[in-house]
């Protein structure tokens, strides 16, 4: 038996794949977690973490169980992992961010790279996370990386925002204010911002504050050969600048390419410290490696044992760009990450300093594998921070390099003297008897004033020790070398420093040992550390004197110019100090030596020709170049004179503050030395009070803010003057009490440094009550509460004069009241900070009483309880007055914020207080503001989460107390409050001024909104129920129900992570809303008609939404409605009302609407339809009435369903299916308005398609709706095609001129007429405006014109079968004919289907299917071509007609269509061949509104053998006879395809021809009478064709060119052979053919005034003549041409219509074959008739075609054309639309079952040949009975020719379409063969 799991065995993690057929298996793939409910046996059964909908059953053993959390949300169990929050949270996004990569590796998103790499990123992280061996310190980094990552892929993918703390753990909005979620969100809105900035390449280069940090570098390996020992020194360098800014590191290295110390291998580490915001600001930093080599001058000579050894020669340098590491662009540095940096060798003559400057800005380096590998990591904090947080990476033995130069913070205690020196350069000239340069080495020492040499004070870089003296690089045979080598000089504070100077000695080194033994340096040069002010050595360059020695070869014999001097001293001591050190010195001392005389000192001359150049920089905390800071750090020495003391005080406030920072601390020390002891005057007092008050404003500014804690430490640890607060209090209460006489600057920078000098006072009070037991206390308390009243007192002031003291004093008073709590009562403190803002006056320094406000509301002062309920009605009696005075608003509402963020808390009872007196003073005005705020700016987000924070802390009795107040005392006053609320939630959840990504923020915000619904629920029912407020009412239903459909509360459209959280924490808060509503609609009681049917839309957008539940809850409101209004009383009759018309309209009208949105689904459809349908069911009243109206709304959703999923195909026929099927919906039951809607979707589709026809039919239904009056427009008749029409009349005319445009693009002309017609009657007749008259007149006749000249292709139809439930279900199983498009046919309409059902498979029989395929669940398709049959109208009846006319009915405005199909496939005997004819009735007639309709009648019959054999002759004998006509019409015409369709019947050697027909000529053939008259007209037709040969045969005779003679005389001879073998063998003499069978002349109807008469006429109109020359006969003497005209076709009528007699002469001349194709229509020609046997003529003028035709459907290959083309034109019979030509003189026979016969490309496309046609026995029943048989059978040979009407023109062979592709220019010449 399954039991449930304990909590041990809640969670686990899939670790094999794990799938299965079986009924109730989860699937499941590696990674996946589960959520484990019970087990039994080797059985887990459970859920899916990720989609808790997919439930199973899985085995143990693929499981691996961690350890869980289970928490418990009612019946909600949330089961989560025990792993690291962090690690939790990289898996969830890994597995959000893989379905996303998916997907975009399928959309091949440019992104997808990047997502990629972010995805590798956070599983890297994972398992150093999951290693757990990172320290504490490393893991908060790793967190703070990985959130920064999530945050920004997040972003990138459109993803909710993740709030954290600080730490980077998740917020939990349950524990965290509004205030500060929205301040979170925003915080991580800018900084992702900010990280999306630094990938597109813009930096912020702000520093916002001391951002101290360090570089740690780990050495890991120098891959070169050297072949000496070297130093490798490393340091940071400025590329811009070109300069190093961190000392040096240096490590030695060995010969044998290892560590000298083999056990620093992999151990040689450095931080570089100091490093500050300042650092991350410069444009290029690079780590620069300098290779020191240390042996022989030469590397060839390091064999060399007579070689100088231990010289210092440069190398090489490699450097690396560190840039992006130090600015954060770049996170990839990691202390186990190594990093190559390629090694660049010194050239021969290089200098170490080109070198750094080629290679830093050198894009390759050719390093031949050699290089250094290194390991980068960047480090928060100081020294001591990071020895703390990176115990692992530094350690006490790890070498610390520090900047050259002060960090941005300098510490109390951190002590530095330091002194860098760089070696620049020099220039030292050759001796007289010296041939090359010298290798000159500098030696520098620090000596004291006796000349002696300071020990160990000199360093070269950490890593190495301290040295006496500094050797520098060596360049070989350079006489100006420039070494820029940098070196310290750390001299203790204890030396004295006076006398310090540094010597420097310069020394030719010898490649040779021995001689390099016997060098001596050749001269020197000094420098003092100290002025002579006792200033330390300036920060700039040095020009140094050189000075030779008198031993030096170099120095030549001269006079000595003698300096004054106490020689005494300069022999005691060293004897160069009191010579020059500097050209700037010597300038200064206007020496003149000249030539003759030198300048000297003892050993030392003075070379003019030499220079040497240092630099030099002071890092010291101790030695100053200025002036005045030395005097007062030196205090004690000018105490006693009272005018240096004074100037120096004053000069103060002149001095640099970047000086005045060094030395903070013992300035601070003097100045308080100064005060306590001065006796002298108050006037020193002042003195040293402005400067003490320069310093610490000068600390307060932005550029010093980051020496505070430096400050802030001195006051803590360093500050022990006991009676200074004593002074300090009496000298800033007489500035402020004289404020308006007081110096302003000194007053404001008073009032700026309150907060120190409240500190000051404070602890010197501390020092002064330990020292003395506290004694004075009540006199201290009181003198500080009179200069906090003083201060407040000169708040009063309205002067300009103050205004900038005050305005200081607002700014920096709040910051003192931390120290004054420290000596002083809090409560009286509050009074007295009341009073002091409260002094403010009005309209004065608004925004920075504010801010002062705001600094209170931070305080300490604020946090306590009886405090806060002093401060805070002051505090909201200013922002209440200033927000409804639209003053300063955001910084109210920054106030407002921060209070209720102080005053949150989970237990709501702490603040209940604060919180009543906030709402009661605040919410309105907060409410107000938020209604007039624009949305969109941060001031109205800010106003609403201040709102919202009010209303989350409220307590429901908060909300009682508030609507209980006096101002709500009349129910007018509580209705507009709850109107405005409500308007602005309203408006809230309509558009949410938060970013749709602030999931947490817009969760909050909703459930904190649904609980004030709740509440104002209760409150609009108790209160608004008997004095009923309909507009409240109403509000409170549309804020509801727009609550509840807002888009960030459809859970459906989340993923099932977010889903599970959102439900988990806040619940499904539609549920809940859905239930309130419900519960207040059946609360309104009598109320409810005023609501209907207004909001029958509202609760359907409810009921649509997808949460079961809440659809049972609310469905049966629209019952409730439709009962409401039935049961209404009429107020005219007292009667009940008896219907719900209303609710009924709107509803339909709205599920049209949200339907097609994308709301509702088939479940929706089911449980609506079922809930109304019980309810209706068991309402006896409604019952009848209201299950119609159920069956409606199923109807109408299934409608509407399957066209919302239609809409999104690209299948525009099934769109207009659909479309169609609510058309007539909609028609149906009556809703005009919506019919029109659809109506014109409909039209604008078929425009899109370009099938005008069927878009100007779907534009007549609108037609048919209008009258022909002026009558005014129903708002449901109206058009948005036409705004301008405002009556019946207007748009039934714009409609019918679109409609006849329309028309005349789909080349129906004859639809076109007649609605002219109608337009014609309108014009002239009823509104007699003759100018639209002559307008529409033209207009028509151009479309009589078209008809008679334009070329109109006949379209194919096409019977599609839909079988399979694959389709959608107004398709499934149904059968349809299709309109095909121009030039169409049955394989390209094949394509045009297969490409819109893919899917679909095509059935190659046209056998009806199985019940199998029909219930399958795939897509069948059986297609077929179909020939429509003509139903000719009664008024062609007993008419010519021109068969141009005629053959628009013959495939329009038909409703009928036939194929065959043969019914055994077995023999090929056509003799005994049977088929099965198809006749099909659609629903409409084509054209129609869609190019398809549904099939609605079928009937079957067979077609006989014989009467098949009757059918394929007929057809032959209308081609032959259409060929004729042609070739009478125009004279010209080629003869190719006459010839070759009478080779094709004469000499048919391949189908059989009549042979296989030769059965049914025996004479006892025919049982039947209907069979006898069959065998009659078969040999009848047989005879008629022998007839229409021979006439063809005298044509091709007349018109064959001589080339083709022979085969003419071969198509006579076959001709005679085949009429003897007729008269031979089936006994037929066509010699006596009646003459009922001759070709017959055709009837002129027409006018026989010739076309050209009639232009003339027209053209003419003025001419007299034109009349009776119009009706008068032509002259003897003038030759009348005739006019040709097309084809007519006489149309007997049917036996019910009146006959009209026909003389003998015209019925022998009529040929009841007569059926002209378009080609011939196209190709007639004015022409006499040559030869006196044919009388056949034309009357009209001859067509030409205006432009090239070209064919529509793609070329295609000879192969298919050769399979295409028949074999013969003679016997194919008409089966399924094939094409067939029947020869009398063959003995073979094929049939092809539906076939579709195509003509070659080589075939020109226009025009159409005409279809086989069957119409014959389509439209004339042929099996008469017995009776009438016998009664006519005695005149059947006289009227045969009447028997048949042909409704279908033959189709057309190769040969005919062939003719009319001939040019024009080669018609009719006898070498136009094809």
């Amino acid at each position: 038996m399954w039991q449930k799991t304990d909590r041990s065995q809640k969670y686990g993690v899939a670790v094999y794949n794990f799938s299965s057929r079986l009924p109730h298996r989860l699937t499941l793939n590696i990674g996946d977690t589960v959520q484990i409910a019970e087990e039994l046996d080797g059985w887990f059964y459970g859920c899916k973490t990720k989609n808790k909908n997919e439930c199973g059953i899985f085995p143990k053993s693929y499981i691996h169980v961690r350890e869980a959390v289970v928490a418990k949300f009612g019946s909600l169990e949330r089961v989560t992992s025990t792993e690291s929050p962090i690690a939790q949270e990289i898996s969830t996004v890994l597995r959000e961010w893989h379905t996303i990569w998916k997907q975009f590796y399928l959309d091949q998103n440019e992104e997808l790279e990047n997502i990629q790499v972010m995805m590798l990123e956070l599983m890297d992280w994972r398992k150093k996370i999951m290693s757990r061996k990172l320290t504490n310190e490393e893991v908060k980094d790793l967190q703070q990386r990985v959130s920064s990552r999530i945050d920004f892929g997040n972003a990138m993918l459109g993803l909710d925002l993740v709030v954290r703390d600080e730490q980077g753990n998740i917020l939990n909005p349950d524990n965290t204010s509004v205030v500060e979620l929205y301040k979170q969100h925003e915080t991580a809105s800018d900084r992702i911002r900010l990280e999306q900035n630094t990938v597109t390449g813009v930096r912020d280069t702000s520093i916002t504050g001391p951002q101290t940090f360090n570089l740690f570098v780990q050495l890991r390996n120098f891959v070169c050969r050297i072949g000496e020992d070297a130093d490798i020194l490393m340091s940071l360098y400025d590329a811009k600048f070109s300069k190093f800014i961190s000392e040096n590191y240096i490590v030695n290295w060995g010969k044998d390419g290892v560590p000298k110390d083999i056990e620093m291998l992999n151990n040689f580490r450095v931080v570089f410290t100091d490093l500050g915001s300042r650092d991350r600001t410069r444009e290029r930093v690079y780590l620069v490696f300098q290779i020191i080599r240390i042996g022989v001058m030469d590397p060839k000579d390091v064999e060399d044992k007579k070689q100088t050894r231990r010289l210092r020669r440069p190398f090489g340098v490699a450097a690396i760009d560190i840039t992006e590491y130090l600015n954060g662009l770049k996170n990839d540095a990691e202390e186990d990450k190594q990093i190559f940096i390629p090694f660049q060798s010194c050239g021969e003559k290089e200098f170490m300093d080109s070198l750094i400057k080629k290679v830093v800005v050198a894009k390759e380096i050719n390093h031949k594998g050699q290089g250094l590998w290194v390991s980068l990591k960047v480090l928060q904090g100081d020294v001591k921070q990071v020895k703390e947080d990176y115990p692992h990476l530094v350690g006490p033995n790890t070498c610390v390099s520090r900047k050259l130069g002060f960090p941005d913070v300098i510490m109390p205690g951190d002590v530095r003297n330091d002194i860098y020196v760089t070696i620049k350069g020099g220039e030292f000239t050759r001796g007289p008897a010296k041939t090359a340069d010298k290798n000159v080495e500098v030696t520098m020492v620090v000596c004291n004033n006796k000349g002696e040499v300071l020990k160990d004070v000199i360093s070269y870089g950490c890593g190495g020790d301290m040295m006496s003296e500094y050797k520098s690089l060596i360049y070989y045979h350079e006489d100006k070398p420039k070494w820029q080598e940098t070196v310290k000089v750390a001299i203790s504070t204890e030396e004295e420093f006076k006398g310090l100077h540094l010597k420097f000695t310069f020394k030719h080194r010898s490649t040779s040992e021995t001689k390099d033994r016997s060098e001596r340096p050749f001269a020197m040069a000094f420098i003092k550390l100290m002025n002579k002010n006792s200033t330390t050595l300036s920060d700039t360059d040095h020009n140094l004197l050189v000075y030779k020695d008198h031993n030096s070869p170099d120095l030549k014999s001269s006079k000595k110019m003698k300096i004054t001097e106490k020689k005494e001293d300069r022999d005691k001591f060293s004897p160069y100090l009191d010579l020059p050190s500097t050209r700037e010195i010597f300038n200064e001392q206007n020496i003149q030596p000249t030539g003759k005389v030198t300048l000297f000192s003892g050993p030392f001359t003075l070379s003019a020709k030499d220079s040497f150049v240092i630099s030099s920089f002071v890092c010291s905390t101790k030695l100053t170049h200025n002036v005045v800071l030395l005097g007062l750090l030196q205090w004690q020495d000018i105490m006693t004179d009272t005018t240096k003391l004074r100037d120096h005080l004053e000069k103060l406030m002149k001095v640099d503050g970047e000086e005045i920072v060094k030395f903070l601390q013992d300035l601070l020390d003097s100045l308080f030395s100064i005060l306590m002891q001065n006796t002298i005057s108050d006037v020193y007092d002042n003195l040293v009070f402005d400067a003490l008050v320069h310093i610490i404003s000068l600390i307060s500014d932005r550029k010093y803010h980051q020496f505070r804690p430096v400050l802030d430490a001195y006051v803590e640890s360093s500050f022990s003057f006991a009676m200074a607060y004593q002074k300090l209090m009496i000298i800033l209460r007489d500035y402020v009490d004289k404020a308006m006489e007081t110096n302003q600057k000194i007053l404001k920078s008073a009032m700026k440094s309150l907060e120190y000098l409240f500190k000051f006072i404070v602890q010197s009070r501390n020092h002064f009550a330990r020292l003395n037991d506290g004694r004075g206390k009540q006199s201290f308390e009181l003198q500080l509460k009179q200069l906090i009243k003083s201060i407040s007192n000169m708040m009063l002031y309205t002067s300009d004069n103050t205004l900038v003291a005050q305005g200081s004093a607002l700014k920096y008073m709040c910051a003192t009241i931390p120290d004054i709590l420290k000596v002083f009562d809090a409560v009286e403190l509050s009074h007295l900070m009341v009073e002091f803002i409260n002094n403010v006056p009005k309209e004065r320094l608004t925004k920075q009483k504010l801010k002062c406000i705001d600094d209170l509301v931070h305080s300490k002062l604020f946090v306590l309880p009886e405090c806060r309920l002093i401060l805070l009605p002051m505090m909201l009696q200013h922002t209440r007055v200033l927000m409804e005075q639209k003053e300063e608003i955001e910084d109210c509402i920054e106030v407002l914020s921060n209070i209720l963020n102080l005053t949150f808390s989970r237990d709501m009872d702490k603040y209940e207080e604060d919180i009543s007196l906030i709402t009661k003073m605040s919410l309105r005005t907060v409410i107000q503001a938020c209604i007039n705020l624009d949305k969109t700016s941060k001031e109205a987000i800010k106003c609403v989460c201040v709102l919202l924070s009010m209303l989350r802390q409220m307590k429901e009795l908060h909300f009682s107390q508030y609507m209980d107040m006096e101002e709500f005392a009349f129910l007018i006053d509580l209705r507009d409050f709850l109107m405005e609320i409500l308007m602005l939630f309203l408006d809230l959840v309509s558009n949410n001024v938060f970013p749709p990504d602030w999931m947490e923020m817009i969760m909050l915000e909703n459930s904190i909104i649904l609980r004030a619904l709740q509440i104002f629920a209760k409150v609009i029912h108790d209160r608004f129920t008997q004095e009923f407020e309909r507009e409240l009412w109403g509000f409170f239903f549309k804020c509801s129900i727009s609550f509840l459909t807002q888009k960030s509360l459809q859970l459906e459209h989340f993923t099932s992570s977010k889903r599970s959280k959102i439900v988990c924490r806040y619940r499904d808060m539609r549920r809940e809303a859905g239930f309130e509503i419900r519960q207040m609609w059946f609360h309104l009681g009598v109320n409810k008609i005023q609501f209907i049917p207004d909001m029958v839309g509202a609760v359907l957008e409810m009921t649509l939404i997808p949460e079961i539940e809440l659809r049972k809850a609310t469905i049966p409101i629209f019952f409730d409605m439709m009962v409401c209004e039935f049961m209404q009383i009429e107020p005219s009759t007292r009667k009940i009302k008896g219907n719900f018309n209303q609710v009924e309209h709107e509803l339909i009208m709205c599920l049209d609407a949200l339907v097609e949105g994308g709301q509702g689904d088939g479940e929706y459809k089911d449980l609506i339809c079922d809930i109304l349908y019980k309810l209706c069911s068991n309402h006896s009243t409604l019952k009848e009435q209201g299950l119609r109206f159920v069956n409606t709304i199923k109807e109408l959703l299934q409608h509407l369903l399957e066209y919302r999923k239609i809409i999104q195909s690209e299948v525009k026929e099934l769109r207009m299916s659909c479309i169609v099927n609510l058309l007539n919906f909609y028609h149906d039951i009556g809703r005009q308005e919506m019919y029109i809607r659809y109506l014109y979707k409909l039209c604008d589709l078929h425009m899109k398609c370009d099938n005008y026809t069927e878009a100007a039919n779907t534009l007549k239904l609108h037609v048919g709706l209008l009258k022909w009056t002026d009558d005014g427009l129903d708002p449901m008749l109206q058009s948005g095609w036409y705004p301008a029409a405002r009556t019946h009349r207007e748009l039934k005319e714009y409609l019918y001129y679109d409609i006849i445009s329309y028309f005349d693009k789909g080349k129906m002309w004859e639809k076109g007429i007649e609605l002219t017609k109608e337009l014609v009657h309108l014009y002239e007749e009823e509104l007699y405006d003759y100018e639209r008259l002559s307008v529409i007149l033209k207009r028509q006749a151009e479309l009589f014109a078209c008809i008679i000249r334009e070329l109109r292709p006949d379209p194919e139809y096409f019977r599609v079968g839909y079988y399979g439930r694959g389709f959608p279900s107004f398709l499934q199983n149904k059968v349809f004919i299709y309109r095909g498009k121009e030039y169409e046919r049955l394989t390209d309409f094949n394509s045009r289907m297969q490409t819109l059902f893919p899917n679909a498979e095509l059935l190659k029989s046209l056998s009806p299917p199985s019940s199998e395929v029909k219930e399958s669940d795939k897509q069948y398709l059986q297609i077929n071509a179909v020939t429509p049959v003509l139903e000719l109208q009664d008024r062609f009846l007993n008419k010519c007609v021109n068969e141009k006319i005629l053959k628009y009915y013959s495939v329009n405005e038909v409703q009928k269509f036939t194929f065959s199909r043969r019914i055994d496939e077995s023999g090929a005997d056509i003799s005994q061949m049977w088929l099965e004819r198809t006749y099909l009735t659609t629903l409409y007639s084509f054209p129609g509104i869609l190019c398809w309709f549904p099939v609605n009648h079928t009937d079957m019959r067979k077609v006989s053998p014989l009467e098949n054999a009757i059918e394929t002759l007929e057809t032959t004998n209308k081609r032959i006879n259409s060929l004729i006509e042609q070739h009478i019409a125009d004279d010209h015409l080629s003869t190719n395809n006459l010839g070759m369709l009478l080779n094709g019947v004469v000499d048919a050697s391949v189908n059989g021809g009549i042979s296989n027909y030769k059965v049914f000529y025996s004479e006892g053939y025919g049982e039947s009478e209907i069979q006898l008259h069959l065998v009659h007209k078969l040999k009848d037709i047989t005879k008629n064709q022998v007839m229409l040969l021979k006439e063809a045969l005298l044509i091709h005779r007349r018109k064959v060119s001589e080339e083709l003679r022979p085969f003419h005389d071969h198509m006579e001879q076959r001709f005679k052979e085949m009429v003897k073998l007729i008269h031979k063998e089936y006994r037929l003499n066509v010699s006596q053919v009646p003459d009922s069978f001759a070709t017959l002349k055709r009837i002129k109807s027409q006018s026989c005034v010739p076309i050209s008469r009639v232009s003339e006429v027209l053209n003419n109109p003025n001419n007299p003549q034109n009349l009776s020359d119009s009706s008068a006969a032509p002259s003897p003497g003038l030759k009348t041409s005739h006019s040709t005209r097309a084809p007519s076709v006489y149309i007997k009528p049917d036996k019910s219509a009146p006959t009209t007699p026909i003389r003998p002469n015209t019925i022998s001349r009529m040929n009841p074959f007569k059926r002209t194709s378009v080609a011939s229509l196209a190709n007639t020609s004015d022409h006499s008739s040559e030869g006196g046997g044919s009388n056949r003529n034309s009357l009209e003028a001859p067509i030409e075609l205006s432009e090239q035709l070209t064919p529509r459907r793609p070329l295609r290959s000879d192969e298919q054309r050769r399979l295409s083309r028949p074999n013969s034109f003679q016997l194919m019979p008409p089966i399924m639309n094939s094409t067939s030509n029947s020869s009398l003189v063959s003995n073979t026979s094929s049939t092809a079952e539906n076939s579709d016969f195509e003509l070659g490309d080589e075939m020109p496309t226009p025009p159409l040949p005409e279809k086989t046609a069957y119409s014959d026995y389509s439209n004339v029943e042929i099996t008469p009975s017995p009776s009438h048989h016998r009664a006519n059978s005695g005149n059947r040979k006289s009227k045969v020719s009447f028997l048949r009407i042909f409704h279908r023109g033959s189709t057309a062979s190769l040969n005919e379409i062939d003719g009319h592709k001939t040019d024009k220019k080669t018609l009719g010449s006898p070498d136009s063969m094809t």
